[in-house]
């Protein structure tokens, strides 16, 4: 069922877009207003609404963008729709604002209809690399081999780190049934932490796998959970400084073609 919208709550989501916009994105505008990306794509749907200090933030932020720029957008900042949704509108400022050409809309997908802003989906480069799930691999590129779109709301409940994934292709069996050879792993390269029982793209030398973690004592151990080639797991001794290893990032998504 379609929500109807007051006046005002269109004027708030209106706002929004266009700071999302101007300030080059949805983590942007998240961080400007102190608030989580998943927040702000709320705020955006009409889901959720900012209070006044969420709104104050971002007047101040925008009215110093438009002091220290010359080209300029008119854009009103409404400060009366907020968590309790109560008062008339007011239009407490109004800043001549510039579009600000900011790297993060490198990746925001092209808009579905012309007032749509350009943060529905995440487009997530595909890198050269092949880590092996088998026996290592030397394609080790970090070039980008094309683009793969996901939603933006999908991605925020996984990570709020989007600046740092990756799409890989999975070669090998020793994964299997997990991951199978030409699968599509998404790589979350900020998260390097390792947790028992995750899986994770790791260098080791000059190759890559993608192999799941777990403790022996004093070791790592990065093995495949097709059990059959037991012989392709790696133990690394972390405490062996003449060893060169690192890891890459921890999958958090795969996908295949059937």
């Amino acid at each position: 069922m379609n929500k109807d919208y007051s006046e005002e709550e269109w004027q708030l989501q209106e706002f929004i877009a266009e700071s999302i916009k101007l300030v080059g994105g949805v983590p942007k505008l998240a961080e400007i207003a102190g608030v989580s990306p998943r927040t702000v794509y709320a705020w955006k749907k009409g889901e959720r609404y900012p209070n006044r200090q969420n709104l104050k933030k971002l007047t101040r932020y925008l009215e110093k963008v438009a002091e220290q720029t010359e080209s300029s957008t008119e854009l009103y900042f409404p400060l009366s729709v907020g968590a309790e949704r109560r008062g008339a509108s007011e239009h407490v400022g109004r800043s001549d604002v510039a579009q600000v050409d900011d790297a993060a809309t490198t990746f925001l997908a092209p808009p579905r209809g012309p007032d749509e802003v350009q943060d529905e989906f995440l487009f997530v480069d595909k890198a050269e690399a092949r880590p092996s799930a088998g026996g290592g691999s030397l394609a080790t590129s970090d070039y980008s081999d094309g683009r793969y779109a996901f939603r933006l709301d999908w991605i925020l409940h996984k990570t709020q780190d989007v600046n740092s994934l990756k799409i890989m292709e999975v070669m090998g069996r020793s994964m299997e049934s997990t991951l199978h050879n030409g699968d599509l792993c998404l790589v979350n390269q900020s998260d390097k932490d390792l947790v028992e029982d995750r899986v994770y793209v790791v260098r080791l030398d000059d190759e890559i796998y993608v192999k799941r973690f777990s403790r022996i004592p004093g070791k790592y151990l990065f093995r495949g959970d097709n059990r059959e080639l037991a012989y392709q797991d790696i133990e690394i001794d972390p405490r062996d400084e003449s060893r060169s290893w690192e890891v890459i990032g921890r999958v958090i998504w795969a996908g295949k073609d059937l």
